[in-house]
């Protein structure tokens, strides 16, 4: 969780409200061809999504102390910082348009920075085909930014 926010305390706040929300539904959960584990990942992937759209206007997962570093300290080239936003917002753009099943792939991987054997175990699928699967991922989303680059 610390991966995707920067503050300790929305961190820790956000595990809090998804370890609830887990528990609140675990009744409800049907086994449809994904583990336990993967659904408590989607619950809480989903939980994220939520947290950012809902404060996407305003960024409330910094700290008093982060802020003041940033005015106080000298900032970095604003031009690179700001081709480096653009370059993740055109990543987050072409994982949007990959199917779910890619998406969560990429999340496990690139997110929660799992090993091959621990998604295999979540999907059910072999670490042969984890990295397989990986790859042509990998090399859609090339081609997706690329065509974006072009038009």
């Amino acid at each position: 969780m610390a991966k995707r926010v920067d503050n300790k305390q929305t961190a820790e706040d956000l595990t809090s409200d998804i370890f609830e929300k887990v528990l609140k539904s675990l009744n409800d959960f049907q086994w449809q061809g994904i583990t336990v584990s993967a659904w408590i990942f989607r619950v809480a992937r989903n939980h994220i999504i939520d947290y950012y759209r809902k404060n996407s206007k305003r960024r409330t997962d910094r700290s008093l102390e982060d802020m003041v570093n940033k005015v106080v300290s000298p900032s970095p080239d604003v031009e690179t910082e700001l081709e480096s936003r653009e370059s993740e917002i055109e990543l987050y753009k072409a994982i949007k348009e990959l199917r779910p099943e890619e998406q969560y792939l990429i999340y496990y991987k690139f997110f929660e920075e799992m090993s091959n054997k621990r998604i295999a175990r979540l999907t059910g699928l072999t670490e042969t085909n984890i990295g397989t699967k990986l790859h042509r991922v990998r090399k859609k989303l090339e081609k997706l930014l690329k065509d974006k680059a072009i038009s």
